[in-house]
């Protein structure tokens, strides 16, 4: 008896079949899958830097950073997300230009050029988490790298660059928010403190003249490292000018990460003993930065 052999040609065009869509759109895709059901960004759209997180045994450190710039390796992403909700709680559009990145700020607006064709998109909007395979750097929406002319191909090289202005009022706008949703504390006990006037009509409470002299005569600061803190930004820019300023001190700058995003804290230090500290605290409050204050370095 002899055997048909349609159903293994029937089975076999099938199975190219399903490799040639899967293939179409970026292997991208199932990663970032992954990872939006590992990762809890939240359900409603909303600007979000994000905490560090880590996909497939590598750690991502979310940041503002408004002097972005790379070049590398883009991919696309389609229908299997098209109606579900992005990383920052926006619903994924694959027929809108939009697109995800590992560290970026959501929403973060850039600049993407095609360094294949020569092609540019001006404005994509970053509201997703990804690429996490290769050495990609961004996963476009479809109608994205459409736009692009590789949608067909399913990957390009390309150069994204942050456009400053346009991602700031995010977060400006998101900083009012939080603003207006602070509510006053309560007082509890008005305590009355008696005061002690200096030259310069600058006040001080006598209960801190009472700690400087503990400090001076028997603390557990007194041999102990000191620095004194200048001031503190979101933005490096600020702190780098801040620290230029103030070169005579031999200024730093100490980069920290609190509530979702990068805080540059610019210090003086470190200081061998509470005398010499004070004596530079007094020289800054001259200078007018009266926001400077003593920490344990």
């Amino acid at each position: 008896m002899k055997l048909s052999k349609k159903p293994f040609t029937l089975n076999f065009i099938s199975l190219l079949l399903l490799v040639n869509f899967i293939t179409g759109c970026s292997e991208t895709t199932f990663l970032v899958n992954s990872a939006k059901r590992i990762g809890s960004w939240g359900d409603d759209p909303v600007y979000k830097v994000g905490n560090p997180y880590k996909i497939n045994g590598k750690w991502y450190y979310p940041a503002i950073d408004y002097n972005y710039e790379e070049i590398g390796i883009a991919s696309w992403y389609g229908p299997g997300f098209h109606g579900k909700k992005t990383a920052n709680g926006e619903i994924f559009n694959q027929n809108k230009i939009s697109a995800a990145h590992r560290t970026l700020p959501m929403p973060s607006i850039v600049k993407v050029t095609n360094l294949d064709n020569g092609l540019i998109l001006e404005r994509v909007r970053i509201n997703d988490r990804g690429p996490f395979a290769g050495n990609r750097i961004i996963d476009l929406s479809k109608k994205a790298a459409e736009e692009l002319g590789f949608v067909n191909l399913g990957t390009a090289r390309v150069k994204v660059e942050i456009l400053e202005d346009e991602s700031r009022k995010y977060s400006v706008k998101d900083s009012e928010t939080k603003m207006m949703k602070v509510q006053s504390a309560k007082v509890k006990k008005v305590e009355k403190k008696s005061l002690k006037e200096l030259p310069g009509n600058l006040v001080i409470e006598e209960n801190e003249i009472n700690l400087k002299k503990d400090v001076d005569e028997n603390s557990i600061l007194k041999n102990k490292p000191l620095a004194i803190q200048v001031g503190a930004f979101t933005d490096h820019r600020n702190a780098k000018s801040l620290t230029g300023k103030l070169s005579e001190f031999k200024a730093y700058i100490e980069r920290i990460f609190v509530d979702d995003k990068y805080l540059y804290r610019v210090r003086i230090g470190p200081i061998d003993n509470i005398g010499l500290a004070e004596n530079i605290k007094e020289k800054l409050f001259k200078l007018g930065y009266t926001a400077s204050h003593l920490i344990v370095n």
